[in-house]
């Protein structure tokens, strides 16, 4: 059986007291575009945080094509305040920082956009490229990594022009259309060469039309680079209509997962977004 390009074993992220996260297993197989949903305040966006490194879960494991890349348990004061639903612990620590999780093929997008606000855009798209630089100092003052720098040019005007931006390439990026910053910013995370693209509320703020040219874009992007895709999302227009699956939390529990059909249909997810009537 072929292994999942992610999974998520047990993961639980604790704040203090509060259980932002609990008990979080889920996978992702390659080529599929999968969404995670939930209320506002779910955890959807603390686990984002816990793939990509940007936080260390407080129990449980990552997975990326079977490699183990992020890993802990509670230790010391936090095992005493341990207030997961999942007891047992892994005996391996392995921590990750967001930069090498990139480099192993995991990019992602931010709720709040997070361009580089005095670059033009084609500048926020090549900066993007350096992840897989061979070069250092010697070599650039030399000028050996001539060659390098082409490529990496050729490669982030490539990344502008899939996303329809090559002829904004020289303004500044926060002079680009709201629509137009989240496909850069969609560029920006394309040009790192993922096999994995993690999308946190990529429709936000955009009005009907947007959000409809965006889920064609998602699926067009998805076969053109070859991606896997894992995106948090509020549009259920949007989610329904490109998900393969849908995983649903609340509260930080994994609380239904299906086929976009099977969710629609799903009590527990109709009354967590909705709330029960009390008489």
């Amino acid at each position: 059986m072929t292994e999942p390009v992610l999974a998520l074993k047990h993961i639980t992220m604790q704040f203090g007291g509060v259980v932002a996260v609990d008990n979080l297993t889920m996978h992702i197989n390659k080529d599929e575009i999968v969404a995670l949903i939930g209320p506002n305040g779910a955890g959807k966006t603390t686990a984002f945080n816990c793939i990509t490194g940007v936080y260390t879960p407080t129990n449980g494991q990552v997975y990326y094509e079977g490699q183990l890349i992020v890993s802990n348990r509670p230790e010391g004061k936090m095992k005493a305040l341990y207030a997961g639903s999942y007891k047992e612990y892994p005996r391996e620590v392995v921590v990750n920082t967001p930069d090498r999780i990139t480099k192993k093929g995991v990019a992602r997008t931010f709720q709040n956009i997070r361009l580089f606000k005095t670059q033009t855009v084609f500048e926020n798209v090549l900066i993007a490229t350096h992840l897989h630089k061979t070069s250092n100092l010697f070599t650039a003052a030399l000028r050996f990594n001539h060659k390098e720098e082409r490529q990496m040019r050729e490669h982030a005007m490539y990344m502008l022009e899939a996303v329809g931006l090559t002829a904004m390439k020289d303004e500044l990026a926060t002079s680009l259309p709201y629509g137009m910053q989240r496909r850069l910013e969609i560029a920006r995370a394309l040009a790192t060469r993922p096999r994995l693209l993690l999308l946190d509320e990529p429709a936000a703020g955009m009005n009907p039309q947007e959000t409809e040219s965006l889920a064609r874009f998602i699926v067009d992007i998805r076969q053109r680079f070859d991606l896997t895709i894992f995106l948090i999302e509020h549009h259920m227009d949007l989610v329904m209509d490109i998900s393969d699956r849908i995983y649903v939390i609340d509260f930080g529990r994994q609380i239904a997962t299906g086929i976009p059909e099977e969710i629609q249909d799903n009590q527990d997810v109709i009354t967590a977004y909705l709330g029960v009537y009390e008489e």
